[in-house]
């Protein structure tokens, strides 16, 4: 999923690929006037991150130049996750080639995914300071690094587990117990957040007269504040059969935050 993330995030000039030089003629001009084409990309195969500028001299062509880049990346709460000075050589730049940018001559800088904090957002921005001492300096410029930024795990805890709920029908009487033992959840950190819930447990009595036995949940964060709430059905049980099911999806997670998720009797 990342890889096509990458592409996404590289519509404005990113998305590149190495490819032979065809324009050399231009190298080694050290009158550098512009700073061009600066970038973001997350690298799949290899689990780390591109960033990318390229360098125009006076007659706006492309040079490669010894130079010191200041990097900073933060998440959409302005939290900051990286920052660093990189030293960039000659031989750091090459040639890519982007379906809206075509052929450039760009400046690599490779940041290891570990090197990056976890923050609570998986999109973000970039920002970099090029600047060599006594020649040039440009001013920090900035880009969106987009659904590809390492995030911290979400979490959730089940209240007062086991807990058995009472299904009752409309004039109050208790028609089955429904064992609520176990839960466990997953989460996709792509684009939007999301937790997936399964829960787990037995019928301790009834039969399946009802069709369905229906129990409801609430789900809380940790300030304490409920943020979902839905109900449960579980089809045709009868006493001592085992149920798993899996119907719970929680939209629009916060990662880095803990949910409590607690259960209750389903009200008429």
């Amino acid at each position: 999923m990342k890889k096509l993330l990458s592409i996404i995030l590289l519509l404005s000039l990113l998305s590149f690929c190495g490819c032979s030089g065809t324009i050399s003629q231009i190298l080694n001009d050290s009158s550098i006037e512009t700073l061009k084409s600066w970038s973001i990309q997350y690298n799949e195969n290899t689990k780390d991150y591109s960033v990318f500028f390229g360098l125009l001299n006076k007659n706006d062509k492309y040079i490669s130049a010894n130079v010191d880049v200041d990097i900073r990346i933060e998440d959409e709460s302005a939290n900051k996750l990286y920052k660093a000075t990189h030293t960039v050589s000659k031989d750091d730049f090459g040639y890519y080639t982007s379906k809206a940018a075509g052929e450039q001559y760009l400046a690599e800088i490779r940041i290891k995914e570990s090197e990056i904090g976890k923050g609570t957002s998986t999109s973000g921005k970039l920002y970099l300071t090029v600047y060599k001492e006594g020649v040039v300096r440009f001013d920090e410029v900035n880009c969106d690094a987009l659904y590809c930024l390492p995030v911290k795990s979400i979490n959730l805890n089940a209240d007062n587990l086991p807990v058995e709920l009472k299904v009752k029908d409309y004039s109050g009487r208790t028609e089955s117990i429904i064992k609520i033992e176990d839960v466990s959840y997953t989460a996709d950190y792509d684009l939007s957040p999301e937790m997936s819930i399964t829960i787990s447990g037995i019928k301790t009595y009834g039969n399946d007269d009802q069709n369905y036995d229906i129990i409801s949940y609430k789900l809380y964060d940790s300030a304490d504040y409920m943020v979902d709430s839905g109900n449960i059905f579980l089809k045709d049980l009868t006493a001592g059969d085992k149920f798993k099911d899996d119907s719970i999806t929680i939209y629009d997670t916060k990662p880095g935050e803990t949910y409590t998720l607690k259960f209750a009797e389903y009200g008429y």
